[in-house]
């Protein structure tokens, strides 16, 4: 009998002709809707294995009731929506797509950066509106990125390639936090969460979601940055606090804001945050492009074949 993969969203092709290629049945949500909790559960009973995306909550109950799976892929680099401790206690293998997504993720960081800084939403709302009556010298200022300091909290894989790219695309002066000293060729220097927040110019949130980091910004850091700093988030959106972001953006705390993640997505349309004319949201998009979401389908397939003939997966989370 083959081997069947649940997958809970409709990926790109390549990962699907390599489960074929291996004899491995899959049953994709073609939907545009992700699956309800209870539709994957019901799904998962007659499954070896998983392609998961980062909202499918993997929790205790989940995991528990669906001993038999062998291996989750989860679709993203993170895997803060999986019960890891009960899944190593149940012997099921978990992997992810680290790598594949880096390039992708920091190019979203560093436009998002230049989108707020630059002030792009207001002025294209202004072009959208019919308030560009004429060009103005004062109008829609913002601030330039070359020569400025960027702070990096969590200089991991995309944090490292984001440092990268703005010290040598425009000789930003980097500094990040971490949990130990990471070498690096630009000139980067760990300092702690308060000198960085007090320091930078612009800050990118590069961290892992866990209970050490969730709402780790908060109103007593937005009252440690500069009036002209522009906070990026990539990363999850747990990790700011969302009421307290607002405040600081209403109160001019900070410059902008730039965000591919938010708590909750989608936001409802009845989020302040839609109102605000300095923060610049897009729909968490970090590793949209074809080159990035190929590799993923990629990954994920090669993990699940892998756990599925009792090998190490390419890419698992221990």
């Amino acid at each position: 009998m083959k081997k069947k993969v649940i997958i809970t969203r409709n990926i790109l092709p390549d990962g699907l002709s390599l489960l074929e290629s291996h004899g491995i049945a899959f049953d994709v949500n073609l939907s545009e809707k992700p699956l309800s909790y209870e539709e994957l559960m019901e799904k998962a009973c007659n499954a070896d294995a998983i392609i998961s995306m980062l909202s499918d909550n993997i929790d205790q109950r989940f995991l528990e009731s669906n001993p038999h799976l062998k291996v989750i892929a989860n679709y993203a680099v993170g895997f803060n929506n999986i019960d890891l401790m009960t899944a190593r206690a149940l012997n099921i293998r978990i992997g992810n797509t680290p790598d594949v997504l880096t390039e992708a993720t920091a190019e979203t960081a560093l436009g998002l950066m230049i989108a707020a800084g630059r002030n792009f939403k207001g002025a294209n709302s202004a072009v959208n509106d019919g308030r560009w009556k004429n060009w103005g010298p004062k109008d829609h200022l913002g601030f330039a990125l070359r020569g400025k300091t960027l702070g990096v909290i969590g200089l991991g894989r995309i944090g490292m390639r984001l440092a990268e790219m703005a010290a040598s695309a425009f000789k930003m002066q980097i500094i990040y936090t971490a949990n130990s000293t990471k070498e690096n060729t630009f000139g980067a220097k760990i300092v702690s969460l308060d000198e960085l927040l007090s320091q930078s110019d612009y800050i990118s949130i590069h961290a892992p979601l866990n209970a050490s980091t969730k709402h780790l910004i908060g109103k007593d850091q937005f009252q440690k940055m500069r009036p002209h700093s522009v906070l990026v988030n990539t990363a999850r959106g747990e990790i700011i606090d969302q009421d307290a972001l607002i405040w600081a953006l209403k109160e001019k705390l900070i410059f902008a804001a730039g965000l591919d993640v938010t708590e909750p997505e989608p936001l409802p349309l009845s989020s302040e945050l839609l109102k605000l004319e300095n923060v610049f949201i897009l729909p968490h998009i970090g590793s949209a492009t074809f080159e990035a979401r190929r590799e993923m389908s990629i990954l994920c397939a090669k993990n699940i074949i892998a756990g599925l003939n009792g090998e190490n997966l390419i890419s698992e989370v221990k």
